[in-house]
């Protein structure tokens, strides 16, 4: 799947057995003499699939000299943030904040209480933090500050009066992820359905029908992903040995890349008809009638059994129309399109986006006997040239202007589907 938002290289490193307890963290001697200092070094990773530290709490005592290793053998990157007991409120409102900035900053606000702080790691990855602790004693909460991850991906430093005895740290016990059917106890269908006056809104991987690689002007590469067994839900690896060292590591499998097309909004108005409107290149992408997403590849038939797939669901029904050639609005003053959001204007979604200087407002609206519609309102400078059609659009598009920035652009419906171009490449995960 393409992505212009993220690319994570999917690794998983092994994991060792996880206890109810262990001994007291290792110390080592800094320096000589009356100022040596020990140095107390502890190592906390994140259990996989789980979103959880395998470390839920470790000691130290006031001033020593911490030198703390933090591992991430999950397939979704992580970071640990050491706070002060009063920061956590100012720290997620700061995360919350940065926006467009958080994956540059590693989802580490500017904000005051932060002790210490790693890198946002990519799976596989690891990084060593070396600290004082406080003076003060106390409990210093630790957490992960990637967006959401904080619900359960946090623990607690112990801080005790120097001299005083450490207790063992804290280990998850639970090696597996527990997955309750959430979808199922909640009454939501694996073949969700709106109604012509309620759409259904999934944002969404979806599956890419052949599309134009020219539609895919601001998407990123594809890379392998892992091999899952839904069964155990977890990745699968195989025992390797370095012949110069003789150690044997857990090495993921891979598997090739899947096409598919992150980051889409899904829109499904019942039987009579369904569209993929894209946030990356902002722009509707297709649409099909008579059923909406079969989402068993996606959330899995039975608890837990997800990814089979990589998470494409499959399309239910037929295409009646599929993009191809550049974005309609391509002028030289226009710049990569950036999205902004969603809102219900009566009973569809009115997506909008920016484009250099300009604000770009579409409307997607089902029609009767074969047709449906795309409304279009630009806002803060005048087009080079209005809304066009292009490629295979052509012939199947009316184009009908209605005010200064406004036009609706009504759809034929085209059943063989907008065949794609021979040669045609398909976006890659």
């Amino acid at each position: 799947m393409r992505s212009s938002l993220l690319a994570i290289s999917l690794a998983l490193s092994s994991m060792a057995p996880l206890a109810a307890q262990e001994q007291p963290a290792t110390t080592t001697k800094q320096g000589a003499g009356k100022d040596a200092q020990e140095r107390l070094k502890i190592t906390i990773r994140v259990i996989p699939s789980m979103v959880k530290f395998d470390t839920t709490h470790f000691e130290v005592n006031t001033g020593s000299a911490v030198e703390l290793r933090f591992e991430n053998g999950c397939i979704m990157p992580h970071n640990l943030v050491l706070i002060q007991p009063s920061a956590e409120n100012a720290l997620i409102a700061g995360v919350n904040a940065l926006g467009a900035e958080g994956m540059q900053k590693h989802f580490v606000p500017d904000v005051p209480g932060i002790l210490a702080s790693s890198r946002l790691l990519q799976p596989q990855g690891f990084e060593v933090l070396s600290f004082n602790a406080p003076e003060e004693p106390g409990k210093y909460p630790f957490l992960c500050t990637f967006p959401g991850h904080w619900f359960t991906m946090r623990g607690v430093m112990q801080v005790r009066p120097r001299g005083e005895r450490l207790q063992a740290a804290q280990r998850e016990t639970e090696k597996t992820a527990t997955v309750p059917d959430a979808l199922q106890t909640a009454g939501i269908s694996h073949r969700p359905q709106g109604t012509l006056d309620k759409p259904l809104l999934m944002r969404t991987f979806l599956p890419d029908p052949g599309l134009d690689p020219a539609v895919f002007a601001h998407h990123g590469v594809g890379i392998p992903g892992f091999k899952y067994d839904p069964a155990t839900r977890s990745d699968l690896s195989q025992k390797k040995q370095d012949p110069s060292t003789g150690k044997t590591e857990e090495i993921p499998q891979r598997v090739p890349t899947q096409p598919g097309i992150p980051g889409a909004i899904a829109v499904n108005h019942g039987e009579s008809f369904s569209y993929a409107w894209d946030t990356t290149e902002c722009r509707l992408l297709y649409a099909w009638r008579g059923g909406f997403l079969d989402m068993d590849p996606y959330w899995g038939r039975e608890p837990g059994g997800g990814r089979a797939n990589l998470y494409i669901p499959k399309l239910l029904g037929n295409l009646v129309y599929r993009a191809s050639g550049a974005a309609p609005f391509e002028d030289s003053a226009g710049g990569s399109p950036r999205f902004g959001g969603y809102r219900m204007v009566g009973n569809a979604p009115e997506f909008w986006y920016t484009a250099g200087s300009r604000t770009i407002r579409e409307q997607v609206l089902p029609g009767a006997h074969g047709r449906f519609e795309l409304r279009i309102q630009v806002e803060g400078g005048v087009l080079e040239s209005p809304w066009k059609a292009g490629g295979l659009d052509q012939g199947v598009v009316e184009v009908h202007p209605e005010g200064p920035g406004k036009w609706r652009v009504q759809f034929r419906d085209r059943p063989e589907a907008a065949p794609a171009p021979s040669g045609t490449q398909t976006p890659q995960n």
